[in-house]
Formats: structure tokens, sequence, C-alpha cells
């Protein structure tokens, strides 16, 4: 009878304890790349309008990210890669599309946004532009 009620105690002081959840080991809130993911709404000088930007992490590189219309192309293009350094996006010049080449760098603000300097080349003509990412 002792052990029963033995077993039983231990049965009830297991359920009691909380789970181990699994941990995903991807997300560290101390990556520089975290602050930048995300849909950011864009306010730029080149008069491209007012657009969304989403920034995703690169599967091919992790110090890299995707910026998915960038520059506002539209859909089709292919994504802009950065590479994250600290608080900054480095885009170095790259063809998005046909006749579209960007290249620039983001740097993130302690309002919580990126402000943005980059020449967008839309052949035949060059702009320099800046732009504000905002949440």
């Amino acid at each position: 009878m002792k052990t029963r009620i033995f077993l039983l105690l231990i049965a009830l002081v297991a359920l009691q304890m909380p789970a181990c959840l699994p941990v995903d080991e991807d997300l560290d809130p101390d990556d520089p790349i975290a602050k930048f993911l995300g849909v950011w709404k864009v306010t730029e000088s080149c008069r491209r309008g007012n657009y969304d930007v989403t920034i995703k992490t690169d599967p091919g590189n992790s110090a890299q990210v995707l910026l998915e219309n960038f520059g506002n192309p539209g859909p089709g293009y292919d994504p802009a890669v950065g590479l994250v350094v600290s608080n900054s996006i480095h885009v170095s010049s790259q063809t998005i599309g046909e006749g579209w080449t960007v290249s620039g760098k983001g740097t993130y603000q302690s309002n919580g946004t990126i402000s943005w300097d980059y020449t967008l080349i839309i052949l035949p003509n060059e702009f320099d532009c800046s732009a504000t990412f905002s949440e």
C-alpha cells in the first residue's frame, strides 16, 4: 500500500512540474539582424510613392537579409541582398531586375526606424534617394 501511495505522489509531483519546451535556437534577441526583420512602411525622396518593403533572413547566409520590393520595382523582381553589420544594412551594387540596379546603406535609428541613402538605376536614369523605413 505504501508503494502505491508513493508512486501516486511521484506521479502527481511529476504532473505539476512545468514541461520543457524546445527552444528555437535561431531566435536570438541579441542577433543584430532581428531588429531589421518584418514589413516596413517606406517614405522616400525619389517619388516612387509610399510602399512596403519586407526584410527577411537570407537562408543561404546568416549575416545577410533579403529586401523584397526594395526601391518599389513591384512584383516579379528579385529581392535585394543586404549584409548586416551592427546597426546597418549594406546593399552592394546589384541587379534586381531587367534595367534595375540598387546599392546603398540603411542605418537603424534609436526611434525604431531605418534611415536609408541609396542609388537606384532604372535605365537610362539614375536616382540618388533617401528613405525612412518605419514599422
